[in-house]
């Protein structure tokens, strides 16, 4: 089987002769792991079954950055982020330092216009150079892009006094988010992932009442664009979000990322609803692999692989592998996944 035909089959629950994986790392990781693999290929030596068609940000040119500081650059909606000296320990995110929403109004605030970006230019030419590998992107969510719109402790406020001016907001990030969905087809994408991180390690940042009322109607439109367009629909949100399964089920998300253990009981996850989601992570980002040897990243590794031998699974890290990793730790992970194959 090819990489994606083994995705596509875990997902399916089909029969497949391996249970596929992939590795999200930090970067400091990726340049020890070229050196212990002799190679700059880190993610061609690990297997890693699927590929990422990644998103041209808007900016430069496309988008003003009058007025921003060095190392600064504005997005499409007009959030100015700091990106000058990203910590490459942790991610490369940046800082957000300004919002372009001050208050809870959308007066003289205007959503942009997706068809004036190219932010799919680069995929047809990942899909040709990786034939054989599932191919995702990264999607337009709501939550992330809200409070990054009116910074994060307005937003929260906003959340819980004025719902009207979320319900407004979220519309119309709706409308670019399926503006941009809609873009992908035709162009070999598999699979379409929102990243929202609506938890904390032990329970959601805002009540799961309050996500039904405010959000979830807006994600049902998203999603169903995503499956308009044949993709497959991905969310990814660290954190605790069980109590949020059964509505992503019936809203159509089909792969939930990351299956966090130091957040999430595998076993009780796998049990109420592995027949409907394919879990993808599981192996410990904030325990086994950084702290642990690399035997106890083999057993985790196997105990994962015996739980979802039906199907439903990814393996992976719980997250990014964070810097500190023993690379052997990596490598014990890989040498498991692919001993599946013989």
């Amino acid at each position: 089987m090819t990489k994606r035909e083994r995705i596509y089959a875990s997902i399916r629950r089909q029969p497949l002769d391996a249970l596929p994986w992939q590795f999200d790392l930090t970067g400091r990781l990726i340049e020890r792991l070229q050196v212990y693999y002799g190679t700059t290929e880190v993610h061609a030596a690990i297997g890693d079954h699927l590929v990422w068609g990644a998103a041209v940000v808007p900016q430069g040119g496309e988008v003003s950055q009058d007025g921003v500081g060095p190392g600064q650059y504005r997005d499409e909606f007009g959030a100015v982020w700091q990106r000058d000296a990203p910590d490459r320990n942790v991610g490369d995110w940046g800082e957000l330092v300004a919002s372009p929403i001050a208050a809870p109004s959308l007066a003289g605030y205007h959503f942009p216009d997706a068809s004036q970006y190219g932010r799919w230019r680069t995929v047809p030419d990942v899909r040709k150079r990786y034939p054989d590998h599932f191919l995702a992107v990264a999607g337009i969510g709501l939550f992330e892009n809200g409070w990054a719109l009116c910074g994060f402790e307005n937003y929260l406020t906003y959340l819980g006094g004025e719902p009207k001016f979320i319900e407004a907001l979220n519309e119309g990030l709706t409308d670019y988010s399926c503006q941009l969905t809609r873009q992908l087809k035709g162009m070999g994408v598999d699979g379409i992932r929102f990243g929202d991180d609506w938890a904390m390690q032990c329970s959601l940042m805002l009540r799961a009442d309050t996500w039904r009322r405010l959000f979830k109607p807006y994600y049902r439109r998203i999603y169903a664009e995503a499956k308009a367009a044949g993709l497959v629909v991905m969310i990814h949100s660290c954190g605790q979000v069980t109590e949020l399964l059964p509505d992503l089920i019936e809203l159509g998300v089909e792969v939930v990322h990351p299956l966090q253990p130091e957040a999430m009981d595998v076993a009780h996850c796998q049990r109420e609803f592995g027949r409907d989601l394919t879990f993808w992570g599981g192996i410990g980002s904030q325990s086994t692999i950084p702290r642990g040897t690399a035997d106890d990243n083999r057993r985790e590794a196997r105990l994962r692989l015996r739980q979802f031998a039906a199907g439903g699974y990814i393996l992976a890290p719980s997250g990014a592998a964070p810097t500190e990793t023993p690379v052997e730790n990596i490598a014990a992970i890989v040498e498991v996944a692919k001993a599946q194959l013989g």
